[in-house]
């Protein structure tokens, strides 16, 4: 068995959790510091006005859901190739390694390369159906058509850092993102204070950020001698591997795709007031409340890889104890940096907007309600992936169609019909999060009770047969 950076079938859980979250959330902090330029840069300096500053803020903001309910169905296969990839870590498979990650390389390529031709030829189709302001559609094209150049490299690059955290890898994604991403900041920079190109400027930044991290992982996959090795003469669809992927993955990017249409219905009411203010501010308040998410998210992205590596090895117990020190961890982490983000979010949200104080007061009353619920979303995703690393990815997908997209869905057309206030939407985020939680937590528990009677049966079974054949 080749070795792999952080083998979690052995050792104490808090340390090896600790261990693997903390490069995680270091990446995603600095992916999101990134995104935060982004949206400063454009927010500060896309245009001469404060009025055309608020336009291109908005016409990137708008686009955020849509491009979310586009690519996340074939991002979220990558969990198939992720969670294939666990179980053969765990059960000390190398040939199944080799056939996912080179499998999973081709798959990832052909989705890009679809849906890079289909974003771009459709994105103004697209906003107009989503309602996007009149005042903000032709920048929001222009920024959905570069931001969708970069596509086939996200999709690669997806897939392949995936593979990376399964084998317990959180550090080069951090490495690889950080480099990205500081040329993201300086392009931004160049293309709009240099060029003056406002949202299309931010979008032609972010797709050659795209393809600098992916260039860089798949440069490490050629040249590594560890599990994760590419050979381009083997990129092939293995049929039995690849209906492993699907059959893992095509839940979890339904799931997504269910989360980012809620989302997108959530966008649209929200569009429907036909507000630039209302629009940036809630972008600005997204923006700013997901640190605190993605802080919590490295801790459920360990848990994942954890129970992953764990239920290849068959390990129960280790499971268990896994989710116990997760939920508390989570839990403790979510209430003590919510409640340090809403004492210092009045001075975090005028770096967006300092010469717009009500895009700013809009964005800090959308940040105040949704902090408070965010305990359970994060809560909701641990138990959920929790339940696609034990193998199980249709439970989670059903949970979420109903509990997240279907609340939103029916909270937009029953309580916001007759509340019809930007503020009756944030709160479908706090309900769909709780209800989510409740019902994934209670499958969690009865799935790992029958599948750890299953692996115990397994057990008593090997050591009787072992038995048998010594007394003969």
């Amino acid at each position: 068995m080749a070795k792999v950076k952080i083998d979690m079938t052995e050792g104490k859980i808090l340390p090896l959790l600790t261990r693997f979250a903390l490069p995680t959330m270091a990446t995603s902090i600095i992916n999101q510091l990134f995104n935060t330029a982004d949206t400063i840069v454009v927010g500060r300096w896309g245009g001469a006005t404060p009025e055309a500053r608020e336009i291109a803020l908005s016409a990137v903001s708008a686009c955020g859901p849509l491009v979310s309910m586009i690519i996340t169905f074939f991002v979220g296969l990558s969990v198939g190739s992720g969670i294939m990839v666990s179980h053969a870590v765990g059960a000390k498979e190398d040939h199944t390694v080799k056939k996912t990650v080179h499998t999973s390389v081709t798959l990832a390529t052909l989705c890009g390369i679809l849906l890079g031709v289909l974003g771009f030829v459709f994105a103004r189709p697209l906003l107009i159906l989503m309602e996007t302001p009149d005042a903000v559609l032709d920048q929001a094209v222009l920024y959905m058509r570069a931001y969708f150049v970069g596509i086939p490299a996200q999709m690669i690059y997806s897939y392949c850092a995936a593979m990376l955290q399964a084998t317990g890898d959180s550090t080069r994604p951090l490495i690889f993102l950080s480099v990205s991403g500081v040329i993201n900041v300086i392009l931004n920079l160049v293309m709009v204070l240099g060029f003056g190109q406002g949202a299309l400027g931010v979008g032609i930044a972010t797709a050659v950020a795209q393809w600098i991290s992916c260039s860089m992982i798949l440069v490490y996959m050629l040249r590594t001698s560890g599990l994760l090795k590419l050979q381009p003469r083997q990129l092939t669809l293995e049929s039995s591997t690849l209906k492993e992927v699907l059959r893992l993955g095509v839940p979890a990017g339904i799931q997504n795709s269910m989360f980012a249409i809620g989302n997108l219905v959530m966008q649209v009411a929200l569009n429907s007031f036909n507000s630039s203010v209302y629009v940036s501010g809630s972008s600005i308040a997204s923006n700013v409340g997901a640190y605190t998410q993605l802080i919590c998210g490295g801790f459920c992205t360990a848990a994942y890889v954890f129970v992953g590596q764990n239920t290849g090895a068959k390990n129960i117990t280790r499971i268990r104890e896994c989710m116990k020190t997760s939920t508390i961890t989570i839990s403790a982490l979510a209430i003590t940096l919510n409640a340090i983000l809403n004492l210092i979010s009045l001075p975090l949200l005028t770096l967006f907007a300092p010469s717009n104080p009500e895009v700013v007061e809009f964005a800090r009353i959308k940040l105040v309600v949704n902090s408070t619920f965010y305990v359970m979303g994060h809560l909701e995703g641990l138990y959920g992936s929790a339940i696609r690393a034990l193998g199980k990815s249709t439970l989670p997908m059903i949970v979420s169609i109903a509990g997240i997209c279907g609340v939103r869905v029916l909270w937009i057309n029953t309580v916001f019909v007759w509340i019809r206030h930007p503020l009756t939407i944030f709160f479908a985020y706090g309900a769909s999060w709780t209800i989510t939680f409740i019902v994934q937590a209670i499958l969690y528990h009865r799935l790992q009770k029958k599948i750890g009677a299953q692996w115990e049966a397994e057990k008593n079974a090997i050591a009787s047969a072992a038995l048998a054949e010594a007394n003969i």
